[in-house]
Formats: structure tokens, C-alpha cells, sequence
């Protein structure tokens, strides 16, 4: 039964939000095709439906199926549409109201993840997804309050092979291709960090569980802090890539330094110093309408997250066989911290494409308002 296997418990949870971001593509085409309040409202259902459904379930095959497939798909059409269409609603400071709205998954992680332990071990796991559907039914609200930017009422509704056509097309951009590889390097050190540094605090340190998982909600602070001031940072430069090498770079060198942090105290400077290296998941939102315009920005941010899904998964997996095979986590941290490090200088080759293949979509963005399909009148209820 579920209670007695915890092992596929975070298997199931894991292939949610795997789902939710590797399907970032499906949402982005979605929202080509019918516009950004109607995904948002149909995910919302189906994450609500999915957590309600969980409740019920008592095998493992079922669980996932709500839970991992069902509210993985609803997440992921509620985040990518989100996230992807925000530069559509900002002439200015743009760079921090995309950055301010990413800021929400870490706040979460402070504010929710205390709570729904309190519910699971008060009232058990299945009272969690109760809650967990209620807070999916809010976010329905939320999408119905959504309103078009741009109103164009004849635009004509793209085709499936429009729709791939545009997905492709984002992928053959050069300085996007290249800015892509090189933030999905540093994506894979994401989920090795947050499902291993507690158990490292607890097993090799003999650090109590609840200081344990502190250090994550230290790493959740200082993200959302640093992802908004480097909202702000971006929306006064001209290079906005560069904040977001920084904070790489500072992850690639936390992560190096893992195996000679000896006390706790060390801990959590290195949560501190990975929490501003995570602020990157805001500041990185604004690139790809920065590097390709507007009008393929929801595309673009599909294929992001779907690369990013991929690269993160395999950093959790990785720690745990590094650590049965080696007995230590030194080995995982070197390999992320020095994937950090390359995607950082890989970013450094934007800066001589950038003088052979300007941004020409961004320049047509700042001359005259180009109308967004996914955000047209006849594309929202």
C-alpha cells in the first residue's frame, strides 16, 4: 500500500514535477491555440481533480495517475502560460515583475511546505491532498481573472504545424540554442542540493531533522530575495544575461566547495550561497523574450522548461547513486559545481553572436506594440 512504500511516495512526487515542466512544449502550444486563460483554467481543474483523486486512492498505480501524470499535466498548464506570457504585460520593469512572479515557488517552499507537513502529520497524507486540490481550486480564480494584453479580433488561429513550426523556430534561434545548453548545465544541480543536503546534515553530521530542513528554507529566502533585486538589476542594465552569470558562477563555486564544510554553521552559509545561485530560475525568465521577442517567448519558455525538467531530474538520481557507490556526496558536488561553472563562461559566447545576430525581434518589440496571438481576443474566453 502507499503508506508502507516511501520510496515510490517520492517517485510519485518526483514524476509530477518532472511533468510539470518536461511538458512545458504541450502548454506552450496549448496557448498558441487557444490563449493563456483557458490553459491556465484547464490546468487548475486538473491539478484540483488530480489531488482530490489522490485522496481516494489506496494502490500505487493509481496514486500515480492523479497525482504524478493528472497534477503533473495541470502544473505544467498552469506555469508554463504564466511565467512564458508575463513579458506580454510589462513595458516596464519587466525584468522584476517576472522575477517578483518566480519569486512565488520559493516562497512557497517557506510558507506551504511547513503546512502540509503539519496537515500529514496531524491529520495524515490524505487530508494534505485535500488541501493541496482546495489551493488548486484558488488558483482557478486566479486564471479566470486573467485579461487579454493585446486585443486583435480577426487574428486567425494557428495550426498544429503553426504551432510546431513556431516551437521549432525557437530552437533554431542561435543565441537562444546556445544560452539554452548553457543554463540547462546548471539546472542539473538543482534537485541534487535539495534532496541531499538534509540528508547529509543529518547522517554524516548528526544535525538535528528539523535543522535539517532549515537549511532549505534558508536556500528558499535568500532566492526570492536575490531573484528580485536581480529583477530590478536587469531592468536598468542592457545586459541582462550577466546578473544570471553571476549567480551561476557563485553556485558553480559553493558546489566545489561542498567536501570541505565540516560544521553546520558551514551548511548554512552554503545554503545562503546556493540560494542566490537559485535565484537564477527568476532571472533567467526574462531572457528568452529578451533573445527571441514577444511574439515566441511562450514557445521559447516551453522549450526551457522542458530542457531544464530533463537536466534537473538527473541531479537527485546522481547524489543518491554517487553516494551508495562512494559513501560521500564530494563526488555528485564536483560534477555540479563544475557544470555550473562551464555554463557560466558558455554565456560569455552570447556576447560575439550578439554582434552577428542582433535581436531583431526585440528591436521590433521596442518600436510599436506587436500584437500577441495567445493573448488575442479570440483566443480568450
Amino acid at each position: 500500500t502507499l503508506e508502507k512504500t516511501l520510496g515510490y511516495q517520492a517517485w510519485i512526487g518526483n514524476q509530477a514535477t518532472l511533468l510539470t515542466f518536461s511538458l512545458g512544449p504541450l502548454s506552450a502550444a496549448l496557448v498558441v491555440r487557444w490563449g493563456v486563460r483557458p490553459v491556465v483554467t484547464a490546468g487548475a481543474v486538473l491539478f484540483s481533480a488530480g489531488m482530490f483523486l489522490t485522496a481516494t486512492t489506496n494502490e500505487i498505480w493509481q496514486a500515480t495517475l492523479t497525482y504524478g501524470v493528472i497534477g503533473g499535466l495541470g502544473g505544467s498548464m498552469i506555469y508554463t502560460p504564466t511565467v512564458g506570457s508575463l513579458p506580454a504585460y510589462f513595458q516596464e520593469r519587466k525584468a522584476f515583475a517576472i522575477s517578483f512572479a518566480q519569486s512565488g515557488r520559493f516562497l512557497g517552499n517557506v510558507v506551504l511546505v511547513p503546512i502540509f507537513t503539519m496537515i500529514r502529520d496531524s491529520y495524515g497524507w490524505r487530508s494534505q491532498c485535500i488541501f493541496m486540490g482546495s489551493i488548486g481550486l484558488l488558483v482557478l480564480i486566479m486564471g479566470l481573472l486573467y485579461r487579454p494584453r493585446h486585443l486583435q479580433p480577426d487574428v486567425t488561429k494557428p495550426s498544429v504545424k503553426d504551432i510546431i513550426v513556431g516551437l521549432c523556430r525557437s530552437q533554431r534561434h542561435i543565441r537562444f540554442s546556445v544560452w539554452l545548453w548553457a543554463v540547462t548545465l546548471h539546472f542539473f544541480q538543482i534537485f541534487l542540493v535539495l534532496f541531499h543536503l538534509g540528508r547529509h546534515a543529518e547522517c554524516k553530521m548528526g544535525v538535528d531533522p528539523t535543522k535539517g530542513g532549515n537549511l532549505i528554507i534558508y536556500l528558499s529566502l535568500v532566492a526570492a530575495i536575490c531573484g528580485m533585486i536581480g529583477g530590478i538589476v536587469q531592468d536598468h542594465i542592457t545586459n541582462k544575461m550577466l546578473p544570471l552569470q553571476l549567480v551561476i558562477f557563485i553556485g558553480g563555486v559553493a558546489n566545489l566547495s561542498f567536501p570541505s564544510l565540516t560544521t553546520y554553521s558551514h551548511l548554512v552559509g552554503f545554503a545562503i550561497l546556493i540560494g542566490i545561485a537559485d535565484s537564477f530560475l527568476s532571472l533567467m525568465s526574462i531572457i528568452p523574450q529578451h533573445l527571441v521577442g514577444s511574439k515566441e517567448a511562450v514557445n521559447a519558455f516551453g522549450v526551457l522548461a522542458c530542457w531544464g525538467a530533463m537536466a534537473s531530474s538527473l541531479g537527485g538520481p546522481a547524489g543518491g547513486w554517487v553516494y551508495d557507490t562512494y559513501g560521500s556526496y564530494d563526488l555528485a558536488f564536483y560534477l555540479a559545481g563544475s557544470a555550473s561553472i562551464i555554463s557560466s563562461l558558455l554565456m560569455f559566447t552570447d556576447y560575439i553572436f550578439a554582434r552577428r545576430v542582433p535581436a531583431v525581434e526585440q528591436k521590433q518589440d521596442e518600436r510599436k506594440p506587436v500584437p500577441d496571438i495567445v493573448l488575442s481576443k479570440e483566443t480568450s474566453i
